[in-house]
């Protein structure tokens, strides 16, 4: 199987959870900080999206990183943002009819971003030998008495 076809996968549900809280985001009426949106839609969504595109043009030296990169950062931000810290975006802080709906969204997000992140790393270990050995060096590191 073609492992753009696996990177894309995960990346497809992030975009579907994407999608859903938006939705939630607009029925819920979730008032979001200055620079929250942003972040998410260019960090969280431009920034994969632009990845894959250099995945599917064969070009794992940058794709790789960049989609593990952007969908770490990205789940890092709804994390700590819509989950830990108190803001008006915390899905705590979110009352009414798409309270739910939001805290669901929000959840979906966390888990395919994660997802896509993921496969970004396992992307870029299989293709970029520097990474593999540095990996490799911190889970097995070389024998110190020799």
């Amino acid at each position: 199987m073609d492992q753009r076809l696996i990177v894309t996968v995960p990346y497809v549900a992030h975009l579907v959870g994407g999608a859903m809280l938006a939705v939630a985001y607009s029925v819920a009426s979730v008032q979001f900080t200055d620079g929250q949106l942003e972040f998410i839609v260019l960090v969280g969504y431009l920034g994969p999206t632009v990845a894959m595109g250099l995945v599917w043009l064969r070009n794992y030296v940058y794709g790789a990183p960049l989609l593990f990169a952007s969908a770490i950062a990205g789940w890092w931000f709804v994390l700590y943002f819509f989950l830990i810290n108190d803001n008006p975006a915390n899905v705590a802080a979110v009352g009414g009819d798409g309270a739910s709906a939001y805290l669901y969204a929000t959840i979906a997000v966390l888990v395919t971003s994660l997802l896509t992140a993921g496969v970004g790393a396992w992307l870029w270990y299989r293709e970029s030998d520097g990474f593999r050995s540095a990996v490799d060096r911190v889970i097995r590191p070389p024998d110190s008495s020799e």
